[in-house]
């Protein structure tokens, strides 16, 4: 994750790329129990705001397609 950024200001793409760097950390192994449980609960957090980020994302996809369905018919 970017240091000069909190998890509060990053996007959806820094999110994503930030849960990939944990798992592959964690992956590693090379870190101590401590920095493993504060790695894998950032990343849960990272990935749960990328979830939410879809889902409103489907929603305004669905809102779209059926305004324009009714627009054609």
């Amino acid at each position: 994750m970017k240091k000069n950024k909190t998890l509060e200001t990053l996007s959806f793409e820094e999110h994503l790329d930030n849960a990939k760097q944990i798992i592959q950390k964690l992956e590693s192994g090379n870190c101590n129990l401590d920095e493993m449980l504060k790695m894998y609960e950032e990343g849960i957090s990272s990935l749960n705001f990328c979830s939410k980020k879809l889902n409103e994302f489907e929603e305004k996809i669905q809102i779209i397609n059926n305004k324009n369905n009714k627009d054609i018919e």
